[in-house]
């Protein structure tokens, strides 16, 4: 009899263990929307507070890793299980963030959101806990400089990694986003179950924290041509010293030649600086899906061409860049560029619809050297609209709009010539 009661309450006593185990984080957690990776795919691995499941980077992305959507949350501390933290030996298997760079975007008011980076080097040192699933394992804290109100989104980029021994890619085990203390601010005494704490303190590299902050609109600096100015030349005849010759000149005037890119690009264009992160659409538009957010002011980029966009009154410019290896082409705004729109040729604003007569996988720019987009396939009996054309090794290729059917959204994108009608799309 006495042996009947004992089960029941063995087995109320291990769930009572298991929920001990996966508690909650600090009282001061900020609830987590969602955690999505580089392709929008949900990670709920990152959340689940178990060191025995995790993320791992896959290196074929473009823009942030990971981003964390939160609902108008103050923020002050990132919590970071660094690497798989289930054992030693999985630890050192897999390969371990080494600088992660935090991009905060909050709200300021009902109309405008802005967004603040700062870069951390995390700590690589695996510190087992006698409590293997308390939350403290291998977590590191990010403080950030200042708490942040009005918080709606956490973009993490992880810039480089240190490899395991099974060349995995850059592993997180967890995840958790919190208020209260910050850099400026005395940091809680947290007990953990030796006497070393588990919790890394880290601090950014020794450069100052950068701000990347929508500035405020600037004049536009308008190029012109200045009037030409009459020169006058005095010329004394020799047979005669006592007369004088006045020849009016006209100089012509010297346009400046476009600037020259550094580095050998895929395509002819007109070398420019951001003046910021460049933020992207696919088109020139904020109609068109966004490949992502890319670098930081002083970056060299190569300009293709410019569109005009009315409702807005600003330029978009179309832009040639190298990231992770791939060649991208995406278009961004004219107050993320310095240049002068005059030097930089204007596209048609005029497509000419086409029907797609076989399906074909749709590329960043002319050529199978730039990088595919993920949902990449415009299928058979699809309209797509040309805008452009541009012949790479004998291959004629076409710059398409065209509706995405997976995402649902407008998108432009390269598709050779040959997968397109010869006839208008009725």
């Amino acid at each position: 009899m006495k042996k009947t009661r004992l089960l029941p309450l063995l087995a109320l006593l291990l769930v009572c263990l298991c929920a001990g185990a996966y508690a909650a984080g600090p009282s001061n957690a900020v609830y987590i929307g969602s955690v999505t990776d580089v392709n929008g795919n949900a990670i709920s691995s990152l959340t689940d507070g178990n060191t025995t499941t995790t993320w791992t980077q896959s290196y074929t992305g473009y823009g942030a890793d990971l981003t964390i959507q939160l609902y108008s949350a103050t923020v002050g501390e990132i919590w970071v299980r660094n690497g798989h933290c289930y054992s030693q030996n999985y630890y050192s298997h897999y390969d371990r963030p080494d600088v992660i760079s935090v991009t905060i975007w909050y709200s300021t008011n009902r109309y405008t959101t802005e967004s603040v980076t700062y870069r951390y080097r995390m700590s690589d040192s695996f510190r087992p806990n006698a409590s293997s699933a308390s939350w403290y394992e291998g977590y590191q804290r990010i403080l950030l400089p200042q708490q942040y109100t009005g918080v709606t989104r956490i973009e993490l980029t992880i810039e480089s990694a240190i490899q395991g021994y099974g060349r995995t890619g850059a592993t997180i085990t967890d995840i958790i986003v919190a208020g209260g203390s910050h850099a400026t601010a005395t940091p809680y005494t947290r007990v953990t179950a030796t006497p070393k704490p588990y919790v890394q303190y880290i601090t950014p590299t020794p450069t100052p924290y950068v701000h990347y902050v929508t500035p405020t609109p600037t004049q536009r600096v308008e190029y012109v041509t200045p009037t030409p100015t009459r020169q006058v030349i005095i010329i004394t005849p020799t047979p005669t010293p006592t007369e004088s010759l006045v020849e009016l000149i006209t100089p012509v005037p010297v346009t400046a030649a476009p600037a020259i890119p550094s580095v050998g690009y895929p395509s002819e264009g007109v070398a420019a600086k951001l003046l910021k992160k460049a933020a992207t659409r696919s088109g020139p538009s904020t109609d068109y899906d966004e490949p992502g957010s890319f670098f930081s002011a002083g970056t060299e980029v190569n300009v293709i061409s410019k569109v005009w966009d009315e409702r807005n009154e600003l330029w978009w410019f179309q832009i040639e860049f190298n990231y992770r290896g791939d060649w991208m082409r995406a278009y961004t705004t004219d107050n993320r560029i310095d240049i002068d729109p005059s030097v930089v040729p204007t596209e048609n604003d005029e497509g000419d619809a086409r029907e797609v007569i076989s399906d074909q996988r749709v590329y960043f720019g002319p050529g199978e050297d730039f990088l595919a987009y993920k949902v990449s396939l415009i299928y058979k009996g699809s309209r797509a609209v040309i805008y452009a054309y541009e012949e790479v090794d004998g291959v004629l290729w076409a710059q398409i709009h065209y509706r995405e059917v997976v995402t649902n959204q407008y998108r432009r994108g390269w598709v050779p010539v040959d997968c397109l009608s010869t006839w208008p799309y009725p």
